[in-house]
């Protein structure tokens, strides 16, 4: 299907896109890697009159970098493969490496980006469910200055997030205390390689020991399981059938729709990944 008829803009500099956005308003849409607005835009679902390209502006492109304060920044348009060539160089690194390197095919990682799949906010999506786990902020940017908030703030549910009509994804925060983390574990269970996970979990360690569990691929956005890690708090093994009980207890209020068989997926999930994490923890 052909996309409809609109008007290409390319910004070549950070403020030269906030002060287009801000006059174009809601006529218009930052294009990113395009991966999910070029579709919705066959599919008119979605009509701008103007796409904003942000790919030649080289500071939303800077990959991770530690700041003063052990807090890590990366731009909102690294692509996935950017972040999959990654030198396993800190828990961090060889995290969002690994992340990054199951995410679809080679031709959607050379395109897509981090800050794209944010704002699409897409349940089933890698990054949200990632960044929600690392406790990471998003800045946003208009004519009217920044700010930042919370990913699993941003993230409002289902395909919708907290990002104005003028507004630009700029950057992503991750905090010292899980930039500097001890130890992490994915699990991520899909029907076919490469397509949006049925069930994704993320378990991390951070620099205080303190122990992180969360469940992606269910609606509306990724969820904490604040019991279970707190399970894990106490030296409780990640195989343990009190953890996949208190587990699966959570997915079931948190997840009420959720059926017997996917509310055993998830807490299966999740213990995969918390096992993954044991079998790395820096004590």
């Amino acid at each position: 299907m052909k996309l409809p008829y609109f008007d290409y803009r390319r910004a070549r500099t950070l403020d030269e896109a906030v002060a287009l956005m801000a006059a174009l308003g809601s006529d218009a849409k930052a294009l990113a890697g395009g991966q999910s607005l070029l579709a919705t835009m066959r599919y008119r679902l979605a009509r701008p009159e103007v796409l904003l390209d942000l790919n030649r502006i080289d500071e939303l492109r800077a990959l991770p970098e530690a700041g003063p304060d052990g807090s890590v920044r990366l731009g909102a348009m690294c692509t996935h493969a950017m972040l999959a060539g990654l030198a396993s160089s800190s828990p961090l690194a060889a995290l969002l490496a690994a992340h990054a390197a199951e995410i679809a095919f080679p031709a959607v990682r050379t395109r897509g980006t981090v800050g794209g799949s944010l704002v699409h906010a897409d349940p089933a999506a890698d990054w949200p469910l990632l960044l929600c786990a690392l406790g990471a902020e998003v800045e946003l940017r208009s004519h009217r200055g920044v700010r930042r908030l919370p990913v699993q703030d941003f993230l409002l549910g289902p395909l919708e997030s907290d990002l104005a009509i003028d507004e630009l994804l700029t950057h992503i925060h991750i905090p010292a205390r899980t930039a500097a983390l001890r130890a992490w574990g994915r699990g991520k269970l899909m029907h076919r390689a490469g397509e949006f996970a049925s069930s994704a979990a993320v378990v991390l360690r951070d620099a205080d020991g303190a122990w992180a569990c969360w469940l992606g691929a269910v609606p509306p956005k990724p969820v904490a399981l604040t019991q279970s890690a707190a399970l894990l708090d106490g030296g409780m093994a990640p195989a343990s059938p009190e953890l996949f009980d208190c587990a699966s207890a959570e997915i079931r209020q948190l997840c009420p729709d959720a059926g017997r068989a996917d509310v055993h997926r998830h807490a299966v999930n999740l213990i995969r990944a918390a096992i993954a994490a044991q079998e790395t923890v820096d004590v």
